[in-house]
């Protein structure tokens, strides 16, 4: 058993930074951590390699996350995988579960209106994180997976909720990109489109990713104003959906509009006056 420490003085005023070790809870974060970014699993003994760590050290720590639901293996299958739990316990948070029963009804209408699919993002660290989906009516559609996490420079609800955040936020992000080894170019585009979002009140812009999708994304505030999410329509144009982007464009901004006023975003929303704007 690993004996707890407790967080003397010095360590408060230093803003939490520790002098101590708490070696099983560390060995549990490497494992979920690295296995974040191992989509085809690993074995015990492939992950303690990786992790320069003998299979002993990380044994137990594994049943235990197994047990716990935090990774499965497959039937017959030695490799471990992380599952989605915390996903799953990411969305029980009150922030993020007010933000998708705010807008779930909101988006199960504006798929069908636009004939295209619509996600919601949230901010994590420097990626753009899906926390809500919904697909278009359609049979042929594009649509993102939920949980999946994009570059948020690459991605225009990324780039949207940068445009709306605190300067100590946006600093903080091209203090990133800069760090990444980013070309000054790309990190320019981003202030580039910041300026022309705010002007504008979203984006539209053809995905950086996937050819033959325009990117339509607009923000969306909570009760105090602030940004809290992009809402985001990949639009796919073909010969089913007979919605034009323009249309699909104001549907959006409306919708955008809507999720916010549900999230009490009204009167306090610096921001609002975005939502009357006249069509670009």
């Amino acid at each position: 058993m690993v004996k707890d420490e407790v967080v003397d003085a010095d360590d408060a005023e230093s803003g939490g930074k520790r002098s101590y070790s708490v070696p099983a809870a560390e060995k549990t974060l490497d494992i979920i951590e690295f296995m974040a970014g191992q989509p085809d699993g690993m074995t015990v003994t492939e992950l303690a390699g990786a992790l320069g760590r003998s299979v002993h050290e990380f044994y137990r720590v594994i049943l235990v996350l197994e047990a716990r639901g935090y990774l499965y293996r497959r039937a017959d299958s030695d490799r471990y995988r992380l599952s989605l739990k915390l996903f799953e316990l990411a969305h029980q948070t009150p922030s993020v579960r007010q933000l998708t029963d705010s807008a779930l009804s909101v988006m199960q209408t504006l798929a069908p209106a636009a004939q295209q699919s619509c996600h919601l993002a949230v901010m994590s660290g420097h990626e753009a994180l899906i926390v809500l989906q919904v697909d278009s009516p359609l049979p042929m559609r594009y649509s993102v997976m939920l949980g999946a996490k994009f570059d948020f420079a690459q991605t225009s609800s990324g780039v949207v909720i940068f445009a709306y955040s605190a300067q100590r936020v946006r600093d903080e992000l091209i203090a990133f990109l800069r760090a990444d080894g980013r070309p000054a170019e790309e990190i320019g585009q981003v202030g580039v489109r910041a300026a022309a979002i705010v002007k504008n009140g979203c984006e539209v812009k053809k995905s950086l990713a996937v050819e033959g999708v325009t990117n339509i994304s607009v923000p969306v505030y909570d009760y105090l104003g602030h940004v809290v999410a992009a809402l985001t329509v990949p639009y796919v144009p073909q010969r089913a959906a007979t919605v034009p982007l323009s249309t699909v464009r104001d549907l959006v901004v409306e919708a955008g509009r809507t999720i916010s006023t549900n999230l009490g975003a009204g009167s306090r929303a610096a921001p609002a006056e975005i939502f009357s704007r006249k069509k670009a």
